[in-house]
């Protein structure tokens, strides 16, 4: 298997590979959910497939989920997509992914 999330470790934490995009937004409206560091890099694995893009620096998971959401909201076909379904040929390493720039929010 050649995906960028199954290259790295497949274990996404509480995060259910058979989850659509839409289906991780919604659990991830929790409040609690979006101060827990543990989903970092997690969410910085599925955020860099959604977007096709990697933060310049260290991304909080507030940033990550706004992002998510943001991609969503360009593009509602997002919502349907199962997190184990996310872009078969993404790179393993995320240095080659463009940079994005942090935004003040």
């Amino acid at each position: 298997m050649d995906t960028f999330l199954a290259n790295e470790s497949p274990d996404l934490g509480p995060i259910d590979l058979d989850w659509t995009i839409a289906e991780l937004v919604e659990w991830l409206s929790d409040d609690v959910r979006q101060h827990d560091a543990a989903l970092h890099q997690p969410l910085t694995r599925i955020e860099a497939a959604v977007t096709g893009s990697r933060w310049g620096g260290t991304s909080s998971t507030i940033a990550l989920i706004r992002s998510l959401v943001d991609a969503v909201r360009a593009d509602p076909a997002l919502r349907a997509v199962r997190i184990h379904d996310l872009d078969r040929q993404e790179p393993q390493d995320t240095s080659a992914l463009p940079e994005r720039i942090p935004q003040l929010a």
